[in-house]
């Protein structure tokens, strides 16, 4: 594989990678949205008050770490993206032969 096609291979996982982590984010905070409402509802009850507090802080506090696990490793795998695309990534092989030139046909 040629240096180009390293970097643009390492410039979309750095997309992918990103655009995943924010995503789920952003899903959090719908996902604990939408969970509000209905907890909401059981916060009027008198009766369902007490279980409901304790069921919507365990819904949200496993909610948070599901969604911002997905996040961590999705930015983990994004640094690991981007220090792949130094110089010299290290999954890229060049040809080290004396008889090619640094700028040969197949290295574009």
């Amino acid at each position: 594989m040629n240096r180009h096609n390293c970097l643009w291979w390492a410039g979309v996982a750095d997309v992918l990678t990103n655009g995943l982590a924010h995503g789920a984010l952003k899903l959090e905070r719908v996902h604990l949205s939408v969970a509000d409402e209905t907890f909401n509802i059981l916060q009027r009850v008198p009766v369902t008050r007490p279980v409901g507090e304790a069921t919507r802080f365990l819904h949200h506090t496993i909610a948070r770490v599901s969604y911002r696990s997905v996040a961590a490793v999705s930015a983990g795998l994004g640094m690991l993206a981007r220090t792949g695309s130094s110089p010299a990534p290290p999954y890229c092989t060049f040809s080290s032969s004396p008889n090619r030139s640094e700028n040969s046909a197949e290295d574009r």
